[in-house]
C-alpha cells in the first residue's frame, strides 16, 4: 500500500506471502486512505486561455535551447491537462538528452531531517540516503533500479505514458529499526510499529529499514543462535562418551548431532531466504507506488480505490528482481494465496472489490483484498490491457477529492464495461486456471 505499506516479516509471511500456518494471526496496519493517498491540495487551474500561452511559451524555450524552462512549462502544463499527447511527447523531446538531475526539493527537505551520519548512494535514477551497511544499501539500489527498468517494461507493453523523472528518486534506508520509527512518526505520519516500509506521497519519498533489524527475523536468528549452541553441546557429549570408552552410546549422540546440525542448516536457509524474499517484495512493492505517483500514471489528488494501487503494487512484487517481474508474471506466493481463499470461496463481489477506498483494522478482510487484487490486475493484464488503460486515464482526469463509490463504479464501467460481465469472464478464467492445477 502507498502508506502505511508493509507488516511485519512474520504477516507478510502469513498473510501477505501465503505461506506458513494461515491460523496464526498477527495485527496489520490500518488502511487509513488519509495516509495511503496524501490527497494533496489541488492545484489552481491556469485556464483554457493560459494554457495555449503556457505551450507557445515553452515551444520557444526549447528551440531556444533553454531545456529547463521549456521542461518546467510543459509540466506546468500537465498538471492542468494530464493526458494531453503533444505535451507529454514535447515533454520528453526536451528531457531526452539531459541527465537527470541529482538535487531536488525532495531531497533537500529529506537530507534537511536526517541526521549527519546517512550517507548518499547515487545510481542513475535515484538517491539513497542511508546509515545501513554499504553492501545492503547498494543492494537494494540495485533493486530499485530494476524496478524502474520493469515499471517501464510494463507501462510500454499496456501503453501507459508515465512522464520522464523530474529528478532522483529519493529513499530511506535505515539500520535501526527504532530509529526508522521514530522518523516515520515524526516527518511521515506512520504511527504503525509493525510497518517495515512506506512511500510518503507528500514527500515523495520512499523510506524502510534494514531487513536484519526486523523483530520476526532477530528472533528466528536468536533461536538459530540456541540451536547452534545445542549442537556444540551434542558434540561435547559425545566427545566424552568416547572418551569413557562408552562408544556405542557417543554413536547415538553422534547421529543424533549430525540429524540436528543438518535440521539447523536447514532452518538457515529457510530464514535466510523467507527474510530476503520478504525484503525484495517489500522494496519493489513501495518502488512501484513511487514511480506510479512521481511519473503521472497515478495522482495524489484523486482518491484511488485499493485494487487498483495496491493490485499494481502487489502484482510487480517478485521473488527475484534478476528477471522479468511485474502484473504480466504470476508471484507464486501470493497466487497460492489466493488459488486458497478461492477454493474456501472468500471472495469479494467485484462491485465491492471496486469500490472500496478503506478497509476497518480487519485482518482477513485486508488479505483477502490485498490478494483478490494482484488476481484482477494480473488478468486485466492479460486480457483487459485498453481497458485498464482507459481505467488509469480516465482516473487521471478526475477533478481532486475523494470520489463516491456510485462515481467509482461509474468509472470502472466506462472503461471496462458492466461489472457483472467482467466479474463473470474474470471468475470463469480463474475457475479454468483452478481447473487446470488439479490435473
Amino acid at each position: 500500500m502507498v502508506l502505511p505499506p508493509a507488516t511485519s516479516l512474520r504477516a507478510r509471511l502469513l498473510a501477505a506471502l501465503g505461506y506458513g500456518n494461515r491460523s496464526v494471526r498477527e495485527r496489520k496496519p490500518h488502511l487509513a486512505l488519509s495516509l495511503t493517498l496524501g490527497l494533496a491540495v489541488a492545484t489552481p487551474a491556469f485556464g483554457q486561455v493560459a494554457t495555449p500561452q503556457l505551450i507557445a511559451d515553452a515551444r520557444r524555450a526549447a528551440a531556444a535551447g533553454r531545456w529547463t524552462e521549456a521542461e518546467s512549462l510543459y509540466r506546468t502544463v500537465l498538471r492542468e491537462d494530464p493526458l494531453n499527447d503533444g505535451v507529454i511527447a514535447a515533454l520528453h523531446q526536451v528531457t531526452r538528452n539531459r541527465p537527470l538531475r541529482a538535487d531536488s526539493h525532495v531531497l533537500r527537505r529529506t537530507r534537511g531531517v536526517l541526521p549527519p551520519r546517512f550517507r548518499a548512494y547515487e545510481t542513475t535514477r535515484f538517491i539513497v540516503l542511508s546509515d545501513a551497511s554499504p553492501r545492503w544499501t547498494q543492494t537494494q539500489a540495485e533493486r530499485l533500479e530494476r524496478t524502474f527498468h520493469q515499471f517501464h517494461r510494463y507501462a510500454n507493453r499496456i501503453g501507459l505514458r508515465p512522464l520522464p523523472l523530474a529528478h532522483k528518486l529519493v529513499c530511506v534506508l535505515f539500520a535501526d529499526r527504532h530509529a526508522y520509527q521514530q522518523f516515520a512518526a515524526r516527518h511521515d505520519g506512520v504511527q504503525d510499529p509493525w510497518i517495515a516500509g512506506y512511500y510518503a506521497p507528500q514527500n515523495d519519498r520512499i523510506v524502510f529499514y534494514a531487513s536484519d533489524a526486523n523483530p520476526s527475523v532477530v528472533e528466528a536468528r536468536s533461536r538459530i543462535e540456541q540451536m547452534q549452541a545445542d549442537l556444540v553441546s551434542l558434540a561435547r557429549e559425545a566427545s566424552v562418551a568416547r572418551n569413557r570408552g562408552q562408544h556405542e552410546h557417543a554413536a547415538v549422540l553422534r547421529r543424533h548431532h549430525d540429524r540436528y546440525r543438518d535440521h539447523v542448516r536447514r532452518e538457515i536457509v529457510r530464514v535466510e531466504s523467507f527474510a530476503e524474499e520478504v525484503n525484495i517484495a517489500t522494496t519493489v512493492h513501495e518502488a512501484i507506488h513511487q514511480l506510479m505517483f512521481h511519473t503521472g500514471v497515478q495522482t495524489v489528488e484523486v482518491q484511488y480505490p485499493l485494487w487498483i494501487s495496491e493490485g499494481l503494487a502487489t502484482a510487480f512484487e517478485t521473488a527475484s528482481t534478476s528477471q522479468a517481474f511485474g502484473p504480466d508474471h504470476e508471484h507464486a506466493a501470493r497466487r497460492a494465496t489466493f488459488d486458497a481463499l478461492w477454493r474456501e470461496g472468500r471472495m469479494l463481489t467485484l462491485g465491492a472489490l471496486v469500490t472500496t477506498t478503506e478497509i476497518a483494522n480487519d485482518d482477513e478482510l485486508v488479505e483477502l483484498l490485498y490478494h483478490q487484487s494482484y488476481a484482477l490486475v494480473s488478468w486485466m493484464s492479460r486480457f483487459r490491457r485498453a481497458e485498464l488503460q482507459r481505467y488509469l486515464n480516465l482516473m487521471r482526469s478526475e477533478p481532486p477529492g475523494r470520489l463516491s463509490a456510485a462515481r467509482h463504479r461509474e468509472v470502472f464501467e466506462r472503461a471496462f464495461g458492466p461489472i457483472k460481465r467482467v466479474e463473470s469472464a474474470w471468475r470463469r478464467f480463474e475457475m479454468s486456471q483452478l481447473a487446470q492445477t488439479r490435473r
